[in-house]
């Protein structure tokens, strides 16, 4: 294939203004999401875990099922909820009967911390809802993304 190609080509360099432009938003509101959740001593990924646990409100979770749902799939699950154990957010039993079975819930105290962070989060993402944006373009947006990652 000619090289001299690839840059003229108006398909491929949309390709890679789009690319560029997913990513730049990605880190733009990952650093956003950390400044949030400093003072709360989480990070992202803790932070995911949090909520992936919310979701079975009454029901324990492996470790396996928290992987599958991370954002991030190359967090370490097992180290992510072992740091939310000792800061009492979280539970982890093993079963006696089958020791590789791990289950894991939310405690009172994680949840508490969600509601805190989730109010922040309303506080700071604020003007990005009151975006230039319509509801037809974020659902338009979240759309194409899904078809992106497909």
């Amino acid at each position: 294939m000619d090289e001299t190609k690839v840059y003229t080509d108006p398909i491929q360099q949309a390709r890679k203004r789009a690319i560029a432009a997913i990513l730049t938003t990605g880190y733009w509101i990952s650093d956003r999401l950390s400044e949030v959740l400093k003072p709360f001593g989480i990070s992202e990924q803790q932070l995911n875990v949090l909520f992936i646990l919310k979701k079975q409100p009454d029901q324990a979770c492996n470790l396996c099922e928290v992987q599958t749902q991370m954002m991030h799939k190359m967090s370490n699950a097992t180290r992510l909820v072992e740091k939310l154990r000792l800061k009492g957010m979280v539970t982890r039993e093993v079963d006696s009967e089958n020791r590789r079975k791990v289950e894991i819930k939310v405690t009172e105290k994680g949840l508490e911390l969600l509601r805190k962070v989730e109010s922040r989060l309303n506080e700071c993402h604020h003007p990005f809802y009151e975006s230039k944006l319509c509801m037809e373009e974020f659902n338009r947006l979240a759309e194409l993304l899904d078809k992106f990652r497909a």
